[in-house]
């Protein structure tokens, strides 16, 4: 991981990753003929934008709304193979792609939540960290009910 001095440093990196989740998941959505699949992906995206926004608005010191909640987690993730994204990928192949992603995300906010000192920062990458927690737990629970389910 990189070296941050300042806090806008960390909040310009978060920001970045945030704008690199979304355009993740606007590619992945467009990969998808399942239109239903295609709007799961671009909720996601949608969430990442807020994501970005609060992170923007934490940066010009703009004072913004946490609720934390623990998440659970199914450890489906530390089960799988990495996959690439392709045109043709299935369903099973997208919903790895998409936890291994959130999963990535989860650890890289938990890991700048132990760097910064301040309180409030602390809590914001917390609440990141666990609103990824959040996305992979629903990308397991649909492979949990749909793929590990037709066996």
């Amino acid at each position: 991981m990189e070296n941050f001095s300042l806090v806008d440093d960390i909040l310009d990196f978060a920001i970045d990753n945030e704008i690199k989740a979304y355009k993740f998941y606007t590619d992945l959505a467009a990969k998808m003929k399942n239109p239903e699949m295609k709007k799961v992906f671009l909720d996601f995206a949608a969430e990442e934008q807020n994501h970005k926004k609060l992170l923007e608005d934490t940066k010009k010191e703009k004072t913004v709304n946490l609720s934390g909640e623990q998440i659970a987690d199914l450890k489906i993730a530390e089960f799988t193979v990495v996959v690439e994204p392709t045109v043709d990928m299935d369903y099973q192949a997208a919903l790895i792609l998409a936890m291994q992603k959130e999963k990535e995300s989860f650890q890289l906010y938990n890991s700048i939540a132990n760097l910064v000192t301040n309180a409030a920062n602390k809590q914001l990458f917390q609440f990141l960290a666990q609103q990824e927690a959040k996305h992979k737990l629903r990308f397991e629970l649909e492979y949990d009910e749909v793929i590990l389910k037709e066996d």
